[in-house]
């Protein structure tokens, strides 16, 4: 398990110095925002469809071949825009970059499940977010640096030669292929494996994935932009102030089971989501930058301690054939819901006191989503599933 930590670390950082650089990769070549929006909106196109393809391949073949063919590819095409950045190969390579970058972390999740127990499962899914997290602080930190000393191209260089590196520690991992081959497309979509509770928990669950993606989708985004609109603040506060954030977040999925085993998952879970609806509340009427930064980063923070454990609770109920694809269309739904999000926040903002109908119509949806939460933990909540994943040490 801990070399497949080491590829997490390692896959993540160069992902995070990339979506950090090519941004600015894409201004210093002479590119302007409308282009530079059209690239990052064909991205999540390809995250939603593509993705939802290479998780059903992962179903079938077997994951750490597409993680590692999913590594390939983004490679190949960051060395493809630094060899030939025209504005044709940069629009064609977007919609596959956008697919293979999204798939990395389903297939990853997939595999973490298939090679752990239930016993340790919660635990090592901490560490792998609180790795991602980290790595993406580190990321976010060191990317601007290394594209302004060396130049966005070297920086582009390095990123790709550092995801290709991370396929020498998940080539250690050891996965689990049986039935990979056996199993047919039909049978991949078939929901015959489900028995009612399993039906139960994937329903809620796709459900609150789009609840949640449009609701943050409506701010999350849009975070630069917010801050400028509101408070002309500087970037370079906003950016510390999103770094703590993700330091917060990376360090409380690490002792997320910790704290579920000590408090109780769902206890935990709960509470850590009914504070984040006042927290949102409270961004459509606080205007003091610095208390407005504070409550957006601990938004963030709580929002994401969260992940780890409900990831384990899900993907631990799903037969193993089928989560692949479930994340998949969990993928799917997230993006196509922020994407839809997205169009309406231009049209909201638009109206006067704006952002304040936005973070109330965002905290509608998160209550919703709360509601369900509740009832996608009550069947659950003795099973012998359930507890043994966050059962106390004695």
């Amino acid at each position: 398990m801990k070399k497949l930590l080491y590829y997490t670390f390692l896959s993540s950082l160069a992902q995070s110095i990339y979506r950090i650089v090519f941004n600015l990769f894409l201004r210093d070549l002479g590119f302007n925002n409308t282009f530079i929006s059209h690239i990052t909106s064909l991205e999540m196109i390809g995250s939603a469809f593509l993705g939802l393809l290479i998780g059903i391949m992962g179903d079938k073949f077997g994951k750490k071949i597409m993680l590692i063919f999913s590594s390939v590819t983004f490679a190949a095409i960051t060395f493809l825009r630094i060899s030939i950045p025209s504005e044709t190969m940069l629009i064609y390579t977007a919609l596959i970059n956008g697919g293979v970058l999204t798939s990395r972390m389903i297939l990853l999740n997939s595999l973490i499940v298939d090679i752990t127990t239930h016993e340790n499962r919660g635990k090592y899914f901490g560490y792998n977010f609180g790795l991602f997290m980290g790595s993406g602080l580190i990321g976010n930190l060191i990317g601007g640096s290394i594209g302004e000393v060396f130049g966005f191209s070297a920086a582009l260089l390095i990123t790709g030669i550092t995801h290709l590196f991370s396929n020498f520690f998940l080539l250690l991992v050891h996965e689990d292929k049986k039935h990979h081959s056996e199993v047919s497309i039909k049978e991949i979509f078939s929901l015959k494996d489900f028995d009612e509770l399993q039906s139960h928990i994937v329903k809620i669950h796709l459900i609150r994935t789009f609840l949640i993606g449009f609701g943050a989708g409506l701010f999350v985004n849009f975070g630069n932009v917010i801050f400028k609109d509101l408070f002309n603040m500087q970037p370079t506060i906003i950016g510390v102030a999103l770094a703590f954030a993700q330091l917060g977040a990376s360090l409380g999925s690490i002792f997320s089971s910790k704290l579920s085993k000590k408090f109780g998952a769902y206890q935990f879970t709960l509470f850590l989501n009914i504070l984040v609806i006042p927290l949102i509340i409270s961004f459509a009427y606080v205007r003091d930058p610095y208390l407005f930064t504070v409550l957006y980063a601990l938004r963030f923070s709580f929002m994401n301690m969260t992940n780890p454990v409900s990831t384990t609770i899900i993907m631990s109920y799903i037969p193993q054939n089928k989560i692949t694809t479930i994340s998949s269309f969990r993928n799917f739904l997230n993006f196509i819901s922020r994407s839809l999000a997205a169009l309406i926040f231009g049209y909201i903002t638009s109206f006067t006191n704006g952002y304040t109908y936005l973070f109330l119509i965002s905290a509608l949806f998160y209550f919703i989503s709360l509601i369900l939460l509740k009832f996608l933990f009550k069947p659950i909540l003795n099973d012998k599933i359930f507890m043994s994943l966050y059962k106390k040490n004695i």
